[in-house]
């Protein structure tokens, strides 16, 4: 079911109070949908490009865009990347390899599909899928995978109506509350625990998801979040709390 009214115009104060926190650390947000340019800016900086948002390997589309941080002299130094999908099930993008590569693992030379592990719901429709979020040494301790994040995740839902954001992580990060703290992921369930064709060896991955309603319900406890609260914009706050009694 879409969001009503409601609903979006929390997100909306979602977007607002993360774009302005943003600011305020004098940060400056750019969107892009050029994923060759995020490719390269992860390449150069000797960390993982993400298959599912390599141009050279997957099927971005154009619903599909990545978010970076330029510090106050302009340099980059983070990033974010979403993009929006249609499946009957989502395990099936995974089973096969084809949340990574188009074709699937099979276009790259691996199995048709792998082994994997149901979650404890079916996650289909049209939703989103984030990864290849990165932050400069410098800059990390500020919070900046938690505001990339839920902005590009409630730009996804606002933009195109996603019924969930999906995310994968590794067991190293699963022990962590990166999860669930720093990406705001309301489930972690393991999805995987075998081999895993772009590794070519064993891989312990975890499914990370949120629905849309859930997202809602995490805008609003954003000034609580333990390590990096985030204030609401008032004009914004007021205009969903008017929202709010017309529904109630």
């Amino acid at each position: 079911m879409p969001l009503s009214e409601r609903d979006l115009a929390i997100v909306q104060l979602g977007i607002d109070s993360l774009t302005r926190t943003i600011a305020e650390l004098g940060l400056t947000l750019v969107i892009e949908q050029d994923f060759e340019g995020l490719a390269a800016f992860l390449a150069a900086r000797g960390t993982f490009v993400n298959p599912s948002f390599d141009p050279k390997t997957s099927r971005l589309g154009w619903r599909d865009f990545w978010v970076h941080l330029l510090d106050p002299a302009g340099r980059s130094i983070a990033c974010s990347a979403e993009k929006v999908i249609e499946t009957e099930d989502f395990m099936e993008e995974v089973a096969t390899g084809r949340i990574w590569y188009e074709g699937g693992f099979a276009s790259r030379g691996g199995p048709a599909r792998i082994e994997v592990l149901q979650p404890s719901v079916r996650l289909s429709g049209t939703l989103s899928h984030s990864g290849s979020t990165w932050v400069d040494p410098v800059w990390r301790g500020q919070g900046l995978a938690m505001l990339m994040t839920r902005l590009s995740r409630a730009l996804s839902f606002r933009n195109h109506g996603v019924a969930a954001n999906t995310g994968f992580v590794r067991h190293s990060l699963y022990v962590t509350p990166v999860p669930t703290e720093s990406y705001g992921y309301a489930h972690v369930e393991k999805c995987l625990d075998g081999f895993f064709p772009p590794q070519g060896g064993p891989e312990v991955l975890y499914l990370c998801w949120i629905t849309d309603l859930e997202f809602v319900r995490s805008v609003e406890a954003l000034p609580e979040h333990p390590r990096h609260p985030v204030r609401l914009a008032p004009a914004e706050a007021a205009r969903a709390a008017e929202f709010a009694r017309a529904a109630g």
